[in-house]
């Protein structure tokens, strides 16, 4: 009888999950350049897809089973974020692994096309996860660490990107959203830069409080971050890593808040950082009298200051939120004659701009100063 119950038992089981299996639906599927959408919703009233690149609400219309699609296209090649739009609430696609996490969440797809972040046939490094001890916070911290392909065989040491992500991320947003790992393997296939090993660190030594003003929260949240990198991180680095330690061999740059903190840690110790930049940054704001004071060192003796940082590397989009706060430190850093590489290009506050400026700081960083 036990017998007979656990065969009965089994077919049952195998009924469920074929009748799970078969009620999945395939969303997003992508075809080319055009993407297909769907969602099963019994109940709803309306269902668009909303924020592919600032494009319109996409409506879905419902078909049989519940199930409501969309087709949206052509598109052009990236890397895309999107919600569902569910009678006024926001939601992820549930059929969709592929997730954006910031203080929302996004689902992503992509539209390949031989850009500079999607996975090619070239050799590949290896993305290590760590978590350390940070005295100087009193907590343990994680950070994602690239090192290039060959790493593990070569007998050489390495220059180091310290890589900072944006206010709502984690120490993984510059892999799984900015493909940090696939840009620096594709351009070190192309020999447009030197192997290099990029440590991704946690942005938020100081407990993330969405209540605060961003900057009543980030300029305490810097001091945190100065010390954790500066003491505990970088250390950890050493001892884990084979890198290059000295200044000519270390970089730091960031997106947005991590743009803000790598500005202000790297023209704050131009002795520990030579290369320094910052995307769409939340650079260091104040009348030209707070700048000075807050970077004393830097503009007492600006040909020192020139002689030291080999690159200052400052990017923001024309329709960036954050343009007039980058536009506003550029002018300072020319009134002050602080040589320094300004770009300003087309889009805003997004992924498509930073991953193409990370590129354009990689090829630039530990190369002869021109």
């Amino acid at each position: 009888m036990n017998h007979t119950f656990h065969i009965l038992a089994f077919l049952l089981l195998v009924h469920l999950v074929s009748d799970e299996i078969k009620s999945q639906i395939v969303s997003p599927e992508v075809v080319g350049d055009k993407v297909t959408f769907r969602l099963r919703a019994f109940d709803a009233k309306a269902i668009s897809v909303i924020g592919i690149n600032g494009q319109s609400a996409k409506p879905l219309v419902k078909k049989n089973n519940g199930v409501w699609e969309a087709t949206v296209g052509p598109l052009s090649p990236e890397l895309y974020s999107y919600q569902f739009d569910v009678d006024g609430t926001k939601m992820i696609d549930p059929s969709n692994r592929q997730v954006k996490k910031w203080l929302s969440l996004n689902s992503m797809f992509e539209i390949k096309g031989g850009l500079l972040h999607e996975r090619h046939d070239v050799p590949h490094g290896v993305v290590h996860h760590h978590i350390y001890d940070s005295k100087s916070t009193g907590h343990q911290r994680g950070a994602l660490v690239y090192t290039p392909p060959g790493y593990a065989k070569a007998n050489r040491s390495y220059p180091v990107v310290y890589l900072l992500h944006g206010y709502g991320d984690d120490e993984t947003a510059w892999t799984e959203v900015g493909r940090a790992h696939y840009i620096a393997d594709n351009l070190l296939a192309k020999k447009e830069i030197e192997p290099l090993i990029i440590v991704m660190p946690y942005g938020h030594p100081l407990k993330l409080d969405i209540k605060k003003e961003f900057d009543d929260y980030a300029d305490q949240n810097i001091e945190w971050m100065e010390k954790d990198l500066l003491e505990d991180l970088r250390p950890f680095i050493a001892e884990t890593y084979r890198i290059e330690a000295d200044r000519s061999h270390q970089a730091i740059v960031g997106l947005s808040m991590g743009g803000g903190q790598s500005l202000h840690i790297g023209l704050k110790h131009v002795s520990e950082f030579a290369w320094i930049g910052g995307f769409s940054s939340a650079a260091p704001q104040g009348e030209s009298q707070t700048l000075d004071q807050k970077f004393e060192s830097l503009v007492s003796d600006v040909d020192q200051t020139n002689s030291a940082i080999k690159l200052l590397w400052i990017g923001c989009g024309k329709d960036d939120f954050l343009l007039k706060r980058n536009e506003h430190f550029v002018s300072w850093l020319k009134n002050r004659k602080v040589q320094h590489n300004y770009r300003l290009t087309d889009g805003g506050h997004d992924w498509m701009v930073w991953r193409k400026y990370l590129a354009e700081f990689l090829k630039l960083s530990f190369r002869d100063k021109k």
